[in-house]
């Protein structure tokens, strides 16, 4: 019983925070796409074609997965580079792509070591990077894109007295954590405030630059719950204002009607973080009304992690504050102490670097696993505590092929694409080319790869000219939602495409947050036996397929076995001319690193698989 009041207590902390419970889908990849058409070349070229690529980062940054489909050239792709240039900047080459363009126009590409330095990394953080493809008509070329990365846009906001106009001489402060989805239709906050002279009477958002007073946006009135002002909406009127940092909130009190702090909205340069602070996230939960906000920004070096934090209420001064590693409801040990120097009052400000800021430490802050801790006198093992989550998105990618039908189809059509979904799991956003294909119907669909599944989304509503591109959002007529997002982290979504010679679908693919999913078929020998081989997702969860493509005959022994040498599971096949699948089940396989070999009469292959 005491454990069911501890968990209920904790799903409670984490439910009146907009970075909510649902944030435990989270993985530490980085996901990036560029949209590609004419218009974005330099000048800009009049053409039908467009393209779609996918660049999926590691979490340690040291492998980075190219995949893109590009679709309505006027020829064939001469070349293709990422060159170092901002948004309708020309730049120089920087990775030649152009040998990893195969004969469909398709690429796909794995860049490490040397080549994946830290300054290009950053470059691509800061949409300084793009890819560009050539063809002998258009020969400066044809299509081109920006690095983005798939991502929700983070604010924070520092208030006092000292910003309204005119000033205010008040010990009143605020910190607050804006959140603007990647859609641009929806905008969360979260704001504590401390030491106010007066009851608040009010809180707006207005339009204007620091230092300049305007009128007024959005009534924040009703989203005030003592010293907290916590909510969303939809609908942004002020949009390029926000994106302009030309948006200030202000809050007002009985002893100042006009307004007593007041703070500009402004967008954070890095990658954002943020948690909101309660005694219903300690485990076990503190009967407390102290509440706080911590805001975090990573630079795109990865060297330094600012850290801003407010708290409000406590019972005492604060004793201690650390960040731990553990996930929501769970403790979990200290992985950096906050210096006595970083606090003031009920402020805590200050920065990570060097030791304090491993590549462990980011990884876990990503997953968001990483939680911030305050302590006092009357509660030493902590008041308030804070799960701290990104506003950066999941990311899955996938190539469409007809091979991975059920059963297997034979075509020249292919395709890649992504989904990201944000860290609440309120929206995904979807975008997919494809060539060689006229869809009658395209869709999502539920089940794992190998099987078929039912119809989940309707795609042709975004598709025109070979690509998809849309936002699955919660206000749909099907919802996307926390259970929705499960079934994509389950790798049990797929994309499929349908024609009239294949109406139960032509292209599909099995939609994975594996890094760099498998390549282009290639030829493997086993002895005499000539093969091309697949074993994917990998890393995977539920299940690995292996795609076996032969000439002639073999009977095949296939056993999965772990660092030990002990077979954990096998299967016999009597493998045929043509395409054969092979499902390896690693529900009830613990996690790690096992050895899958194929043995046949003509010899043996073995693959490293790792299940996640």
């Amino acid at each position: 019983m005491k454990k069911l009041t501890q968990w209920l207590f904790t799903l409670l902390g984490a439910m009146v925070s907009f970075s909510n419970v649902y944030a435990d889908h989270l993985t530490s990849k980085y996901l990036f796409a560029a949209r590609m058409d004419g218009a974005q070349e330099v000048p800009a070229v009049t053409t039908n074609a467009i393209g779609l690529t996918t660049f999926y980062l590691s979490n340690n940054r040291d492998t980075l997965c190219i995949r893109g489909t590009f679709t309505g050239l006027s020829g064939g792709i001469t070349a293709a580079h990422i060159h170092d240039g901002a948004m309708g900047v020309s730049g120089p080459p920087v990775i030649d792509l152009s040998s990893y363009i195969s004969l469909d126009d398709r690429v796909e590409a794995v860049i490490t070591g040397s080549s994946l330095t830290a300054s290009l990394i950053a470059k691509m953080f800061n949409n300084e990077l793009y890819i560009n493809v050539h063809t002998a008509a258009n020969p400066n070329g044809e299509i081109r894109g920006q690095l983005m990365l798939e991502t929700d846009w983070g604010m924070s906001v520092r208030m006092d007295g000292g910003q309204e106009v005119p000033p205010v001489t008040t010990t009143g402060m605020g910190l607050g954590a804006f959140v603007l989805a990647q859609h641009k239709d929806r905008l969360w906050f979260d704001v504590t405030m401390n030491g106010l002279s007066s009851a608040i009477t009010g809180a707006h958002l207005h339009i204007a630059p620091m230092g300049v007073t305007g009128p007024v946006v959005k009534d924040l009135t009703p989203f005030i719950s003592g010293n907290r002002i916590m909510g969303s909406f939809d609908t942004l009127a002020f949009l390029s204002e926000l994106m302009n940092d030309s948006i200030y909130i202000n809050v007002h009190t009985s002893n100042y009607p006009n307004g007593e702090i007041r703070g500009q909205l402004q967008l954070m340069p890095y990658l954002s973080y943020d948690g909101h602070m309660n005694g219903a996230q300690e485990v076990p939960a503190v009967v407390t009304a102290a509440i706080g906000e911590i805001t975090l920004m990573m630079n795109y070096t990865f060297d330094t992690l600012w850290y801003d934090a407010q708290v409000n209420g406590l019972s005492g001064t604060i004793a201690d504050a650390h960040f731990h590693y553990a996930p929501a409801g769970s403790n979990g040990t200290i992985v950096v102490a906050i210096p006595g120097t970083s606090i003031n009052g009920n402020v805590i400000q200050g920065y990570l670097t060097g030791i304090d800021l491993q590549d462990s430490f980011i990884t876990h802050l990503n997953n968001g696993n990483i939680y911030f801790n305050v302590h006092t006198v009357a509660n030493p093992s902590g008041e308030i505590r804070a799960q701290i989550y990104r506003t950066f998105r999941e990311g899955y990618t996938f190539k469409l092929t007809g091979d991975q039908e059920v059963p297997m189809v034979t075509t020249i059509a292919e395709g890649s694409g992504m989904v990201s979904i944000d860290r609440d799991q309120t929206n995904a956003h979807v975008m997919i080319v494809t060539n060689d294909i006229s869809p009658t119907m395209a869709h999502l669909h539920n089940n794992i790869p190998g099987q078929n599944g039912p119809v989940i989304l309707d795609l042709m509503p975004w598709y025109s000219n070979g690509g998809v591109f849309g936002y699955w959002r919660d206000t749909a007529t099907v919802a996307f939602d926390a259970m929705m997002s499960n079934k994509f982290r389950k790798d049990s979504v797929y994309s499929n495409y349908h024609t009239a010679a294949n109406p139960n679908g032509e292209i599909r693919g099995n939609i994975s947050r594996a890094l760099c999913l498998p390549p282009t078929l290639s030829v493997k020998n086993i002895g005499m036996l000539q093969a091309d081989i697949q074993l994917y997702p990998n890393p995977a969860q539920n299940s690995a397929n292996l795609d076996i493509v032969i000439s002639g005959n073999a009977d095949a022994d296939i056993q999965l076995r772990d660092v030990t040498g002990r077979t954990v599971w096998n299967t016999k096949a009597a493998l045929t001319t043509g395409a054969n699948r092979v499902n390896i089940p690693l529900n009830g396989i613990s996690a790690g690193v096992y050895l899958l070999n194929l043995n046949t009469a003509s010899g043996t292959l073995s693959y490293k698989l790792i299940k996640d």
